[in-house]
Order: C-alpha cells, then structure tokens, then sequence
C-alpha cells in the first residue's frame, strides 16, 4: 500500500467535490454515461478524501503533506 500523500485541504476538497458531483450525477432525471462516468468519479474522489492516498499523485510523485504532519508520515517511518 502506498503511503499518504494528500494533505487535509486537499482531503476535505476532493471529499467535498465527490459529493457533489455524485449528488448532481444521482438528481438528473436519466442515467447516460456521462453521469455514470461522474458518479465513477466522484466515488474515487470520496475514497481519495476519505483515506489520504492518490495513486495518480503517486505515479507523478507528487506529496501535498506536509512535513510536520506526522499522520502523513508515520506509515513510511514505521516500515
């Protein structure tokens, strides 16, 4: 498993957008692929929100924690 990479901003907003996105997907009247592809979307939004990892952000090497959070950083000093 990778380690945390996202910081809490960047938490609460992908968490925030998930959900939004998914209510505006869930209200239209008819399901196309497009809302499908939305609701897809925002569900990996909320699980990015939810448990701090991106492995898009983990593939670009990208880490938007920061240093003196230690939440952010205790899975890769315990290993």
């Amino acid at each position: 498993m990778i380690e945390r990479n996202l910081g809490n901003a960047e938490r609460i907003i992908r968490l925030l957008m998930g959900v939004l996105f998914s209510f505006w997907a869930l209200s239209q009247p008819y399901m196309n692929g497009i809302e499908w592809f939305v609701v897809a979307v925002s569900v990996m939004l909320m699980l990015n929100g939810i448990f701090s990892r991106c492995y898009f952000w983990f593939v670009l090497d990208l880490n938007t924690c920061k240093k003196e959070d230690k939440d952010c950083y205790m899975a890769a000093s315990s290993s």
